[in-house]
C-alpha cells in the first residue's frame, strides 16, 4: 500500500530514544497525528488588543457612578469647611464650641437637603408652583400653624402673598420622614430667620406640645383647616 502523502514517515520526526515502547507505538500511529493536526487547525488565531467588556458590566458600572453622584450631592454639605470637622474629638479638651448645638446650622442643612429643590435656595419659591417662604405669613406668623404644616404636610389650594398654589407638601413628622422635635425646631427656626424673615425661633417644647395635640390626625392639612384654627395675622 502506498504511503499517505500527508502523513509520510519521512516528514515525521524520529521518536526519541528515551520514549517507552507504548509511546513509540503511539508516536507512529497516523490517526493520532491526524487528530492533532485537526485540533491545531480549529484553534482561534491569536489577536492583539483587549477583549470587549460585557455590556452588563458597563451598565453596572454606570449605575454605581450614578448612585455615587447622588449620594455625594445629598451628603457633601456643599463641601463647606464649617459643616464637618474631621479633627474634632469629644473629651479631648480645646475649643469645642463648634460642636455645640446650633439650630440655624442644622436647619440650613435640612433645608438644603429637603426643601430647596421646591422653595429654591433663597426661599423665593416658583410662582404658581411652589409658594415662597420669604415674607410668607405661613412662615413668620403663628408658630402652631407652621409646626402643624411640618408635622403633617399640606395639600390643596392655598393663597400666599396674593398668588394661589395647588400642590402637596409632604409630612416631615411621624407620618412622613420621621423628624424629631429637635429637627422640627431647627428647620422652623431657620426659615423664620432666613430669606429676610425676622420671626422668633420655635422651641422644642412648642413642637412637642403641638405634636401631642394633633396625634390623632394622620392626613395632610388643607389651608381652610389651618386658617380656621389659626387665621392669618
Amino acid at each position: 500500500m502506498a504511503d499517505n502523502p500527508h502523513h509520510s514517515d519521512k516528514h515525521r520526526p524520529a521518536p526519541s530514544d528515551h520514549l517507552s515502547e507504548i509511546d513509540r507505538a503511539a508516536y507512529g500511529d497516523d490517526s493520532i497525528h491526524r487528530i492533532h493536526q485537526q485540533l491545531g487547525r480549529e484553534k482561534e488565531e491569536p489577536t492583539e488588543g483587549f477583549s470587549q467588556i460585557p455590556i452588563v458590566l458597563l451598565f453596572l458600572f454606570g449605575a454605581l457612578v450614578f448612585w455615587g453622584g447622588i449620594y455625594i450631592a445629598n451628603h457633601s454639605a456643599e463641601f463647606r469647611y464649617d459643616i464637618y470637622d474631621p479633627d474634632w474629638k469629644p473629651g479631648f479638651g480645646g475649643d469645642q464650641t463648634a460642636a455645640a448645638w446650633d439650630p440655624i446650622k442644622k436647619g440650613d442643612r435640612l433645608f438644603k437637603n429637603n426643601c430647596a429643590a421646591c422653595h429654591q435656595a433663597e426661599g423665593q419659591g416658583v410662582p404658581g408652583v411652589f409658594p415662597p417662604l420669604a415674607g410668607s405669613p405661613y412662615v413668620v406668623g403663628s408658630e402652631d400653624r407652621l409646626v402643624k404644616i411640618l408635622l403633617r404636610g399640606l395639600s390643596g389650594p392655598i393663597d400666599v402673598l396674593g398668588t394661589e398654589y395647588n400642590g402637596n407638601m409632604p409630612s416631615y413628622g411621624e407620618n412622613g420622614l420621621g423628624w424629631d422635635d429637635r429637627d422640627i425646631h431647627a428647620i422652623t427656626t431657620y426659615v423664620r430667620q432666613a430669606f429676610g424673615n425676622e420671626a422668633p425661633p420655635i422651641t422644642e417644647e412648642t413642637v412637642a406640645r403641638v405634636r401631642g395635640e394633633i396625634a390623632s390626625k394622620s392626613t395632610a392639612w388643607s389651608a381652610d383647616e389651618l386658617l380656621s384654627a389659626h387665621p392669618l395675622e
